[in-house]
């Protein structure tokens, strides 16, 4: 099996967790080393019964260690700590839960995650890091720029753009053709039905 350490401890780290063991229970596949955090208080100790390694840093000191699963929802945050770790010759580990249903003609870029339920139809291209998360749906011909992120429940429709670190919040959907810019931001429940400057944010409050 693959020895990897999951980076981030917190509530996503535990999904990531889950997820791994999903995938194990079909195949033995990942052998998890444990969690690296940054946080203060998360330098020891146990986390979701693995053990708490230290910091980022402490990747250097796991023996054998053969990838990383970057568990930090945060957009900006996990494309830094992509960076850091292509400089310490870790590879990025993609994940994709046994439930999710992905088109065989999809690509793949190293680092998604692809969460419980989710759906990513034909001719479609997620980049580096992407994490599509539980109960999506991606349609035909969709691209997704690296380091995106799609929140539980959001719906893109057929052939959109979805720009690098573009966060799309829980619910949230889009109609065909629509194009997303690199950071911007689609709020919980909005209903994209224009495109979406890159930086910009998109706010449909309910009356």
């Amino acid at each position: 099996m693959k020895k990897i350490v999951i980076i981030g401890a917190s509530g996503f780290g535990s999904e990531v967790a889950w997820v791994i063991g999903r995938i194990n229970q079909v195949a033995p596949k990942f052998e998890v080393m444990g969690f690296c955090d940054d946080a203060d208080s998360k330098q020891s100790g146990v986390f979701c019964g693995y053990p708490q390694l230290g910091r980022f840093d402490a990747l250097n000191d796991v023996a054998g260690l053969e990838g990383f699963v970057c568990a930090i929802g945060k957009n900006e945050v996990r494309k830094k700590v992509f960076e850091q770790a292509a400089t310490r010759g870790v590879p990025p580990v993609t994940l994709v839960d046994p439930s999710a249903v992905v088109a065989p003609d999809t690509r793949l870029g190293d680092g998604c995650f692809i969460g419980i339920g989710s759906v990513v139809s034909c001719g479609t291209k997620l980049g580096a890091g992407v994490l599509v998360n539980q109960s999506v749906t991606v349609g035909h011909d969709v691209e997704v720029a690296q380091f995106a992120q799609l929140c539980p429940g959001v719906r893109v429709s057929g052939g959109c753009y979805l720009g690098e670190g573009a966060l799309l919040g829980s619910n949230a959907c889009t109609i065909p053709g629509i194009r997303i810019g690199a950071w911007a931001t689609v709020g919980a429940g909005s209903a994209a039905m224009r495109n979406v400057p890159d930086h910009g944010s998109l706010v449909r409050l309910p009356r």
